[in-house]
């Protein structure tokens, strides 16, 4: 059998830079399914891709498909002829399905009833005839949220398309596949060149596309754009600071990359670092140039076509008009305090059944101090100073125009009006953790306002009842949860969790009515929290997940700080074998509590312990029981653990001699109380017995 090369190539508008790959990817694994449920063979698939167009290579594809040969049943023989014998409609239709007359199919008897059998010979399918219905059915299965139609035909695609190639080896499959007529011709760099490419075969088809200047491979345009750049780094010795997440992206915006050095004036340095990020890398993307760890007023940029003085002078034409408007936004905004404008804030709606901006604000105020008096009572803070100011940069038409510049914005202004560095970072920072990688706020003061900001958010929305689903997160719930969550692990502040979502909800429902008998609401926040403290416990430190669940659901309240030290013992103890009798023995007590099933009495009466290896268990807990609560109140849980490893032995002894379930009731009850006392100590860190292999 022949092996050949398939060539198929898609020619669409711009498509978009981000998530290009997965797209591509995503048909080639389409194809790949649908050729192997249709028996074509084939070696490996190759996928390529620019910004416009997506490239699939076929390798050892075989020319034709043989189907072999094989015995088809058909219905039962008393259905194909009446009693006259005559041919029925059952019998004539299942000949006809397969070209035949029904007096030519065998018949054979099948678990004791006789059917007709149709002999399908052997026979070759040329790949030719079937591969463009294929590609058009791959194409289709590919999922994408966002597709666009065109002209009158019912067909949608990521961009319209404008040509489709289509070619085995060295002869063009003629075919219509998404409404677009195969040809055998491409196109090359759409910005120098509109004339058609005749595709005499296969092996050309790179030749011919270079000489065009365009790039199909994504990583070697990639290598071109990291090389050019290294270049003009080294040759004007600014420092190695790329961002290869934008290399990614500008790799898909171009056919062939032409780097270039760009350059803007010296008087927009006086912006915000975070604005001409925004402006140059982040809108423009462009990459910024630094020197010293300063950005500099040179930029980098990605063209598709070849570089002359005319095109970079094009390219800083785009950046000095947006530097511009940013410098006449903050001139504007510095022309007056926004600070002392905070009833503005009463015009911004933070979400239509929680109020304004203003009304957010004096409850992150009051959670704010409802968090110090839990943790910093002692120290003298200014978190309520930024509480006070820390949304009012949303009202400044730098963030009017930018939204994604709050918080950074407000921290610049605020230093030039001479607020003092922990207030005007703490405007900046109570936004942190923005994302994952994030650092958290660095100033006690803006740790308390960023937890009391988050979870106003997070318990609001969960009371309005548009708590988080798969695709809706408008106000980003889980970021603020995360976000929360991780300063209040990563400070060790001791406060009840479950006190504080409580208190939160106190603070909102007062205001709002109709939310104080949302307790469904309220409920839901929690389990909330729970499941994302678990994830992170999980995810993020890496413990297992049997210990997390162990801690978590033994307690009936949230404490961050005291569940990372007690799933953080145990972590440890795991390790060591010679828990296992300890974990073992908390299992079995807790079966036997619970099929006893009784209300037990926390009095254990001494004149009831007969056995002499009950009285000595009652007596080893008597004599570590101090122990055990002192180092629960210094949260030492491993020298916990390490003296309640002690009582094995006795335990073990009282399993091995005392009959529990012993006819007399009181003396039953007795052991049980006895048994009870224990659990409660297995039980005061965590639910150890399920950790019992």
């Amino acid at each position: 059998m022949v092996n050949k090369k398939l060539l198929f190539e898609i020619g669409v508008e711009d498509l978009p830079s981000k998530n290009l790959d997965i797209f591509s990817e995503k048909i080639k694994k389409s194809i790949e399914e649908n050729f192997k449920k249709n028996s074509i063979s084939f070696s490996s698939i190759n996928n390529f891709y620019t910004n416009i167009r997506l490239v699939f290579i076929v390798n050892k594809i075989s020319e034709e498909i043989i189907l072999e040969k094989k015995i088809i049943k058909g219905p039962p023989l008393a259905k194909c002829y009446d009693n006259s014998n005559n041919p029925t409609k059952t019998g004539l239709g299942f000949a006809k399905k397969y070209k035949t007359e029904l007096h030519l199919l065998k018949e054979e008897e099948i678990d004791g009833q006789k059917y007709i059998l149709y002999e399908q010979p052997e026979s070759r399918i040329k790949i030719k005839d079937i591969i463009p219905k294929i590609i058009e059915e791959s194409i289709n299965k590919v999922e994408e949220q966002k597709k666009m139609r065109w002209g009158s035909a019912d067909i949608s695609f990521i961009r319209p398309i404008r040509w489709i190639l289509l070619m085995l080896d060295n002869k063009h499959l003629q075919a219509t596949i998404l409404g677009v007529d195969t040809n055998n011709y491409t196109y090359g760099n759409k910005i120098n060149s509109s004339e058609k490419i005749r595709v005499n075969n296969y092996d050309e088809y790179f030749t011919l596309l270079k000489k065009e200047n365009v790039e199909i491979d994504t990583e070697v345009r990639k290598d071109i754009i990291q090389k050019e750049i290294y270049n003009i780094i080294l040759s004007n010795e600014f420092e190695e600071n790329v961002d290869y997440k934008l290399v990614d992206e500008l790799s898909n915006m171009v056919e062939y990359p032409y780097v270039f050095l760009g350059t803007f004036p010296k008087k927009y340095l006086e912006l915000p670092r975070e604005v001409l990020e925004y402006v140059i890398q982040d809108t423009q993307k462009y990459f910024l140039v630094y020197k010293k760890k300063e950005i500099t007023n040179f930029f980098i940029g990605i063209s598709n076509v070849k570089i002359n003085k005319n095109i970079v002078k094009g390219h800083e034409r785009v950046v000095n008009p947006r530097l511009d408007d940013a410098q006449f936004f903050i001139s504007k905004d510095l022309s007056s305090n926004i600070f002392e404008k905070k009833d503005f804030l009463k015009r911004l709606i933070f979400h239509k059944n929680l109020g304004s901006m203003f009304d957010k604000v004096q409850r992150i105020i009051e959670l704010s101090s409802y968090i110090n008096t839990q943790s910093y009572a002692d120290k003298k803070l200014m978190f309520k100073e930024i509480a006070e100011i820390c949304k009012l940069d949303l009202i400044s038409n730098m963030v009017v125009e930018i939204p994604k510049l709050q918080g950074y914005i407000g921290c610049y202004y605020a230093k030039k009006l001479g607020f003092n560095n922990i207030v005007s970072e703490g405007i900046r920072e109570h936004y942190a953790p923005r994302n994952a990688e994030d650092e958290i706020p660095s100033s006690v003061d803006a740790q308390i306002v960023s937890m009391a900001d988050k979870l106003d958010t997070v318990v609001g929305i969960f009371l309005v009842n548009e708590k988080p689903t798969g695709t809706r997160d408008p106000l980003g719930v889980r970021r603020s949860t995360n976000g929360f969550l991780r300063i209040l692990i990563k400070t060790n502040f001791s406060i009840n969790l479950t006190q504080l979502i409580n208190t939160s909800f106190r603070v909102i429902s007062c205001k709002f009515d109709e939310l104080k008998d949302n307790k469904e609401g309220l409920l839901a926040c929690h389990s909330f929290f729970k499941e994302k403290l678990i994830s992170i416990f999980k995810e993020d430190y890496g413990f297992n997940e049997s210990v997390i669940l162990s801690v978590i659901n033994s307690n009936k309240t949230l404490n961050t700080y005291e569940m990372l030290k007690k799933v953080q013992a145990l972590e440890i103890i795991l390790e060591n074998s010679n828990y296992e009798e300890l974990f073992g023995n908390a299992k079995r007590v807790s079966n036997i509590l619970k099929k006893s099933n009784l209300t037990l009495s926390s009095n254990i009466e001494e004149n009831l312990l007969r056995e002499s290896s009950e009285k000595i268990l009652y007596n080893a807990i008597n004599n570590i029981t101090d122990e055990l609560n002192l180092a629960l109140e210094k949260n030492n849980y491993a020298e916990y653990l390490e003296k309640l490893n002690t009582l094995n032995p006795y335990v073990k002894i009282f399993f091995d001699e005392v009959m529990i379930n012993t006819n007399e009731e009181n003396i039953k009850l007795n052991r049980l109380s006895l048994l009870d006392s224990i659990n409660n100590f297995y039980t005061n860190i965590a639910n150890i017995s399920i950790l019992s292999h």
